[in-house]
């Protein structure tokens, strides 16, 4: 009697731990499963989430954490991993607190965005070239493609220069590489594609050239007064003061070196046009690097490069616009950004027997 006494009791105990279990399961479940539901049904307030290129599910549910698209991260990577989701696609999404977790991940995964929104980013300096790299990436396009339009006269001219007049015939001359050079406005470009409007070139383009268009407008007067005649020659001068130019004080003050030197129909000399001539960024040039024959090389050319070398910033062509008035024929930067000025070769190369090496520990 004692045995079956004893055998109810642990039926009894163990009923019992059963039921906790499976209470605390039941719990357990339906609180995990309010971790992967919207965290505001009403809230419909878009919020930009980045997912960037290389992110692991951890990641990205630490980001839509922090971002308070979900509730708890764990609870989402678990959720992810369960149903086998680990697949997704980087970019930039516009998401809700009324998604649930599985909606966000479903979208991550087929890049089924309600908005995907793209950046560009046009750094000041950049080439055409450097900048169809990015509209390819960011577009889907194939880069050779891209550059074969950029380049091709006439693309540019039935694709642009009907709807930009401050695009003058100027652009189409022999031996320039892309009509467009410089006329590219630096800045962080945002687009916004959805599936009945697809990334192409002419949207990328055209926010470029309407920025450039600002520009115009707002310096029109002083475009008009330049000593050069052409808004071309002011960008190709431009793109030289921005990749040799630190800070704006210096730009005002290089830009004026400049205008001398064409004064005296002297060689501009700039190390950047030689890049640009060879299509490759460097910082220590030879002797057959200058040498090399080029519209655009200012050691084989007087005056200005044939166009534009690049992007140049507002601040460059301001200081194109408003050159500082001097009797400085020649300048040196150092890496740490010191510029100096000298009226004279003798002075000049002084300076830069003083510097020149520091250029070869950067």
């Amino acid at each position: 009697m004692q045995i079956k006494k004893h055998w109810r009791i642990f039926v009894l105990i163990t009923i019992l731990l059963l039921g906790i279990i499976a209470g605390s399961a039941w719990g357990f479940n339906r609180y995990y499963a309010s971790l992967l539901t919207p965290m505001d049904k009403t809230n419909q307030h878009s919020i930009t989430v980045n997912i960037p290129s290389g992110a692991s599910v951890r990641d990205i549910a630490h980001i839509l954490e922090k971002k308070r698209l979900i509730r708890k991260a764990w609870a989402f990577e678990f959720y992810v991993r369960w149903n086998h989701l680990n697949n997704y696609r980087s970019g930039i999404y516009v998401f809700n607190q009324t998604m649930s977790a599985g909606q966000l991940m479903n979208d991550l995964k087929h890049g089924a965005h309600h908005e995907i929104i793209r950046l560009i980013d046009v750094r000041q300096g950049m080439w055409v070239s450097e900048i169809a790299a990015q509209m390819a990436k960011v577009a889907n396009l194939d880069e050779k493609v891209i550059r074969k339009q950029l380049s091709d006269p006439t693309y540019v001219k039935e694709h642009y220069a009907t709807k930009y007049k401050f695009l003058s015939n100027d652009i189409y001359g022999k031996g320039i590489k892309y009509p467009l050079e410089g006329y590219l406005a630096p800045g962080i470009y945002r687009f916004k594609i959805k599936k009945d409007n697809p990334l192409t070139l002419d949207r990328m383009v055209d926010q470029m050239l309407d920025q450039t268009g600002q520009t115009v407008k707002a310096y029109s007067s002083e475009i008009k007064a330049s000593k050069l005649d052409s808004l071309y020659k002011i960008l190709a001068m431009a793109s030289l003061v921005e990749q040799e130019a630190p800070d704006s004080k210096n730009r005002q003050k290089i830009a004026g070196v400049f205008f001398n030197r064409l004064a005296l129909n002297m060689r501009l000399q700039t190390d950047p046009s030689v890049a640009y001539s060879l299509q490759r960024r460097i910082r220590d040039y030879t002797k057959k690097d200058l040498q090399t024959s080029s519209p655009y090389n200012t050691y084989m050319r007087k005056g200005l490069p044939i166009g534009p070398i690049g992007a140049p910033a507002k601040d460059a062509i301001q200081a194109v616009l408003n050159p500082v008035n001097s009797k400085n024929l020649f300048f040196y930067a150092r890496p740490s950004g010191k510029v100096y000025y000298s009226k004279t070769y003798t002075e000049h190369q002084k300076i830069v027997a003083k510097y020149r090496h520091e250029w070869s520990k950067n």
